[in-house]
């Protein structure tokens, strides 16, 4: 299975993120990027890239940037 960082707007999105996708059963957990893109933070995950993406976005979570990892 594909695993994938989201760099966030701050380290608020990144813990709304985490536990979104947590109930949503995907295994998910918080790290410091070294990007200098957004806040440092992001969320790290195994899983459906799509799926996770909308569910983020209708939450309200700003995705800086996606990469696979």
């Amino acid at each position: 299975m594909n695993q994938y960082v989201i760099s966030t707007g701050t380290v608020t999105y990144a813990i709304k993120g985490r536990d979104l996708l947590k109930r949503k059963g995907y295994p998910a957990k918080v790290v410091r990027n070294s990007s200098s893109a957004g806040c440092g933070y992001g969320i790290v995950f195994s899983g459906d890239k799509n799926d996770a993406e909308r569910l983020l976005r209708a939450a309200g979570v700003k995705i800086i940037d996606i990469k696979e990892q």
